[in-house]
């Protein structure tokens, strides 16, 4: 029992670590409420210059790029979400997105302030 149980925790620490080693990089949180989602990424370093964010009809692309690090993360999106009301916010090395909820809308750029 207690061999099963360790090649067990050995498997999933070799299926997942890829996964892991990405979530250390840029850990985030996403959390949802009644009137949206909330999206905060760890991004020390990286400053509202050095990153950019755009969504369209089925994507939210955050993409940060400084001279010695780079980073790329993409959420599913569906038409829920107000495109044109998303709001973006770095300080502090955390980058803090809120996606008000709504029928449909165009794909545009986010400005981070």
């Amino acid at each position: 029992m207690i061999l099963t149980t360790n090649l067990l925790d050995n498997f999933f620490d070799d299926t997942f670590a890829i996964r892991r080693m990405n979530e250390m990089k840029n850990p985030n949180e996403v959390t949802h409420d009644d009137d949206g989602a909330t999206i905060k990424l760890k991004v020390p370093g990286f400053n509202k210059k050095s990153i950019d964010i755009s969504v369209d009809s089925e994507t939210l692309t955050i993409e940060g790029k400084t001279d010695d690090d780079s980073f790329v993360k993409k959420y599913s999106i569906d038409t829920k979400y107000d495109f044109d009301s998303i709001d973006a916010k770095v300080s502090d090395g955390l980058l803090t997105l809120s996606l008000p909820y709504k029928a449909e809308v165009k794909p545009r750029k986010i400005k981070v302030n």
